[in-house]
C-alpha cells in the first residue's frame, strides 16, 4: 500500500482546489468592479456637487447685479424724499420686477443696523452668512446688498443619483452571481467525469506497476486513453526491460564478486593478524628500549651523585649530568607515551610548592651547564589535586624547555602563586621570540631544529591540560618568552567524594 505524503496532492484535490480559486477569483472580481464603479460614482457625485455650486452662485451674482440696478434706478429716481418711501418703493419695484428662478434662490437688502430692507419671504429669519452668498454694498445709503442660494437642492440631485447606482449594482451583481454559478455547476460535472476517467486509469497504471515490480510484466499501453499516460507508461515499459536486462547482469557480476569477497576477506583477516603482530612486536620494543635506556641513566646519575658527595664538583662531570637529566626528561616523555592509554593516574592532594622546589633543584645543575640562573618565586603551601606523574611532565618539560632555548648568562624564573579562583605556575626565560606560538604544542614541532629533540614535551604537557581543565596562556616578545599554566582549585568535599 502507497503511503501519502502529506506534500502530495491528488489530481481530485488538484481539480477542488481550481474549483475553488475560479469560484474566489470570481468574487473578487466582482468586489473589484463594484468598488471601482463605487469610486467612478464618488467622483461624479463630487464634479456634480462642484458644477452645481458653480452655476448656482453665478445665477446668485447675476441677480444681485440686477438687484443693485434696481436700488440704484429707484435712488436716483427718488432720492430727494425720505429713506422710508426709497424703501418701500424698492420692495414693490423688487417684487414688480425680480422673478424667483427656484424655491432655493433669495435676495436681501440689510442696513447697517441689521435691519432689513427686503428679504425674499420664504427667507425672512435667515442669517445669510453661509458660502452661497454673493452680496455688495450700495455706497450712497450704506445698505448691503445680497443674493444667494441655498444648497439642498443639490443633494435632491445626489440622492436620486445614489438610488439610480444601488439599483445598477444589485442589478450586476445579481448578473454576476447567476454567472458564477452557471460556470460552477458545468464546471462540476466537467470536474466529475474527467476526474472518473484520470481515476480509472491512474489505478490501473498502479496495479500494473505493481505487477511489473514483481516478475517484470509490461503495461498495455492499448488500455490508456489520455495521451499523458501513454507517454507515462511508454517510458515505464522501457525502464522495465533496462531492469530486466540489468538484473541478468547483475546475477552474474553478484555471484563472481561473491568468490571475489570471500579471497579478499581471508587475505585482509591475514593482513590484520600481521600487522598486529608488527604492532605487538614494536611495543614490546619500545617498552624493552625505554627500560634499557633508564638503567644506565639511573647508574650515571647514581654514579654522579656519589662522586660529587666525595669529591668537589667537577665541571666535565656537571656537563655529564645535565645531558643525563635531559635524556631522562625524555624517558619520562616516552614511559607517559606508552603507558597513559593503559594506566589510570589518580589524582591525590600534592603539596604544589615541595613538588615545584624539588623539580627546581633537579634542574639546577643543567641550568648551571648552560650558564643560567634559576630564580624561584615560589608561595609556600600550595596545595593541589593532580596525579603526580602528570604534573611533573607538566613542570619537567617547561623548566627543561625554558633552559634549552635561552640565553647565556641570564635568568630562569619560576613562579607559583594562588589567585581567588586557580592555582598559577609560570616560566619565563630569555631567548629568542617565538615565530609561532600556536604550533608549540603540535607533536613533533620544533621551533628551532638545530636544537634537537623530538617535539614531544609540550604536546604531552597539552595534552594533559586539555584532560584536566588546566588553562594555558603563551607570551613571547621582546626576546621574552612566559608560560603560564591556571589550575583549577577543587573543594576538598569535591575530592572527598
Amino acid at each position: 500500500m502507497l503511503l501519502r505524503d502529506k506534500n502530495n496532492k491528488s489530481i481530485k484535490q488538484i481539480n477542488l482546489m481550481a474549483l475553488v480559486f475560479a469560484l474566489l477569483f470570481a468574487f473578487v472580481a466582482t468586489g473589484v468592479i463594484i468598488l471601482n464603479e463605487y469610486l467612478s460614482f464618488k467622483a461624479e457625485n463630487e464634479t456634480l456637487r462642484e458644477r452645481y455650486k458653480e452655476e448656482q452662485k453665478k445665477s446668485a451674482l447675476k441677480n444681485l447685479h440686477f438687484l443693485s440696478d434696481i436700488v440704484r434706478y429707484r435712488f436716483e429716481q427718488s432720492k430727494e424724499e425720505d429713506e422710508s418711501v426709497i424703501e418701500q418703493k424698492i420692495g414693490e419695484d423688487i417684487r414688480a420686477l425680480m422673478r424667483q428662478e427656484s424655491a432655493h434662490h433669495y435676495v436681501f437688502i440689510q442696513k447697517t443696523n441689521q435691519a432689513f430692507v427686503y428679504v425674499t419671504p420664504a427667507y425672512a429669519n435667515a442669517t445669510f452668512l453661509d458660502d452661497s452668498v454673493e452680496s455688495m454694498v450700495f455706497e450712497p445709503l450704506q445698505w448691503r446688498l445680497g443674493s444667494g442660494v441655498k444648497m439642498q437642492g443639490v443633494e435632491e440631485v445626489l440622492a436620486h443619483n445614489q438610488k439610480a447606482y444601488e439599483d445598477k449594482v444589485i442589478d450586476f451583481v445579481l448578473k454576476i452571481y447567476m454567472l458564477t454559478l452557471f460556470l460552477y455547476l458545468v464546471s462540476t460535472i466537467e470536474y466529475r467525469y474527467v476526474s472518473e476517467l484520470m481515476g480509472r486509469e491512474i489505478r490501473f497504471i498502479i496495479a500494473s506497476f505493481k505487477k511489473a515490480s514483481q516478475n517484470y510484466e509490461f503495461i498495455d499501453t492499448e488500455k490508456i486513453k489520455f495521451q499523458e499516460f501513454q507517454e507515462i507508461v511508454s517510458q515505464a515499459n522501457a525502464m522495465i526491460e533496462q531492469i530486466k536486462s540489468k538484473n541478468s547482469a547483475l546475477l552474474g557480476l553478484n555471484s563472481s564478486l561473491e568468490e571475489i569477497v570471500v579471497q579478499k576477506t581471508h587475505e585482509l583477516k591475514q593482513s590484520v593478524e600481521y600487522t598486529k603482530e608488527l604492532l605487538e612486536k614494536q611495543d614490546r620494543f619500545i617498552k624493552n628500549a625505554i627500560h634499557e635506556i633508564n638503567t644506565p641513566l639511573s647508574i650515571i646519575l647514581m654514579n654522579i651523585d656519589l662522586y660529587n658527595l666525595k669529591y668537589e664538583k667537577n665541571r666535565y662531570l656537571l656537563k655529564i649530568e645535565a645531558a643525563v637529566k635531559v635524556l631522562d626528561n625524555i624517558y619520562g616523555d616516552l614511559e607517559y607515551i606508552v603507558k597513559k592509554d593503559r594506566v589510570i593516574y589518580e589524582k591525590k592532594m600534592v603539596d604544589f610548592s615541595t613538588f615545584l622546589l624539588q623539580r627546581v633543584a633537579y634542574f639546577e645543575d643543567v641550568a648551571e651547564g648552560n650558564k643560567l640562573e634559576m630564580k624561584t618565586h615560589i608561595a609556600p603551601d600550595v596545595f593541589l589535586v593532580f596525579n603526580e606523574i602528570e604534573l611533573q611532565r607538566i613542570c619537567d618539560n617547561n623548566i627543561s624547555n625554558a633552559i634549552k632555548y635561552s640565553y647565556e648568562n641570564h635568568a630562569l624564573h619560576v613562579r607559583l602563586y594562588e589567585e581567588k579562583q586557580a592555582i598559577v605556575f609560570t616560566v619565563e626565560n630569555s631567548g629568542e621570540t617565538i615565530r609561532a606560538p600556536e604550533k608549540l604544542f603540535n607533536r613533533y614541532y620544533r621551533e628551532d631544529v638545530a636544537r634537537g629533540g623530538f617535539g614531544l614535551g609540550l604536546n604531552i604537557v597539552k595534552e594533559i591540560c586539555d584532560a584536566n581543565g588546566v588553562d594555558i596562556d603563551v607570551v613571547s616578545h621582546e626576546e621574552k618568552t612566559c608560560f603560564t599554566y591556571r589550575f583549577k582549585k577543587e573543594r576538598d568535599e569535591d575530592f572527598t567524594a
